[in-house]
């Protein structure tokens, strides 16, 4: 029990003495901080670095304090003709704090000073998640009654998801490259008259694993909102498919058949291939940015397998429904949020002329 208290003690004591070292470092630091900016008005220019530095090394109290020393050192250096240690300066400005920015007011030197230095991001990682909706083109169609009962077929779209991860690489302020895996599902129904007698419906759902790859082109990228364009192309591979129907006879006499959920996974095709075109928008918010996209898939090849629409009999001699080739667009809307990460650098072009 004594040898507890006595350990409370000395962690308290150690505590109260930290406490106060800051304390005193930090009251040393406002002193340092206003004695430079004296300098500073002075013109004794020179000055003014090595009476800010150890405290900017060790960090003041407050951000907004620890930015405008650097800021102070660094007009320093520019109105000394120190033009290395103001690159070198503005460097570590930007490292601590990437998405400072010069004002309209600030020095003509200054914003020059800036613009000589990589301040975009360079890659974004984030989250997406949002709506689908199809859009099928029915190039063939199959059934077990006459052509003209099945050549009728109706497609109707429905409302799904889609939830994944975004990864952009920004190769400039106007390019980025863009993969965004998700898992998407695309739900529809069927509906038509395999005979004279009767209604199938079937509702037909389909997940797949998206990977688009698209270019962005950024039309405002100084701005806040920037509105962009993408084109590229995806992959889908299947994870699962399956389809719900149901048969209703206009007879009142004969029973309908229930909903039943059929596994058809093997009649659908395990890749397809498609282009994309987007429009978007990006929010910028601080260090990250919010998205909306709207997304057009424009599908390549038949969802369906041909060799494998008469595999499954229970399709056929329960709900008289066969495989159409069909190619389905996807057209979807999502909403994302990315954390943006920062690599500060001099400009190539700029290293040169030095």
């Amino acid at each position: 029990m004594l040898t507890k208290l006595i350990d409370q003690k000395l962690l308290f004591s150690i505590t109260l003495i930290f406490l106060l070292c800051n304390s005193v470092f930090a009251q040393e630091c406002e002193e340092a901080y206003n004695r430079a900016n004296t300098l500073y008005a002075e013109g004794k220019l020179l000055q003014v670095p090595y009476e800010l530095n150890n405290c900017i090394e060790r960090g003041f109290e407050s951000s907004a304090k620890q930015l405008n020393a650097r800021r102070l050192v660094i007009l320093s250096y520019l109105y000394s003709d120190r033009v290395v240690e103001a690159e070198d300066a503005m460097l570590q400005l930007l490292k601590e704090n990437a998405e400072y920015k010069p004002t309209s007011s600030d020095p003509a030197e200054l914003r020059n000073l800036y613009e000589k230095f990589r301040t975009r991001p360079i890659m974004s990682l984030g989250l997406v998640g949002g709506a689908t909706y199809n859009q099928a083109t029915v190039s063939n169609t199959f059934g077990v009654g006459a052509k003209e009962n099945y050549s009728n077929v109706e497609y109707q779209p429905q409302v799904s998801f889609k939830a994944g991860v975004s990864f952009s690489f920004y190769l400039s302020q106007v390019i980025q490259i863009n993969i965004s895996p998700t898992y998407e599902s695309i739900v529809f129904e069927t509906v038509e008259r395999p005979l004279d007698f009767s209604t199938t419906t079937m509702r037909e759902n389909q997940n797949w694993l998206h990977f688009p790859l698209t270019m962005r082109f950024v039309i405002l990228p100084k701005q806040k909102v920037k509105p962009f364009i993408g084109l590229g192309g995806s992959a889908r591979m299947q994870m699962n498919a399956s389809i719900e129907g149901t048969q209703a006879y206009d007879s009142e006499e004969i029973a309908d058949i229930e909903a039943t959920t059929i596994d058809i996974s093997k009649q659908r095709q395990e890749m397809l291939y498609d282009a994309i075109v987007q429009l978007g928008i990006q929010f910028k918010t601080r260090f990250s940015h919010w998205s909306i996209i709207g997304s057009y898939s424009y599908a390549f090849q038949d969802f369906n397998k041909p060799n494998s629409r008469y595999d499954n009999s229970e399709l056929i001699f329960s709900y008289g429904y066969i495989d159409n080739d069909v190619k389905m667009d996807v057209i979807s809307l999502t909403v994302g949020i990315a954390y943006d990460f920062y690599k500060p650098k001099k400009y190539r072009k700029y290293k040169t002329l030095d």
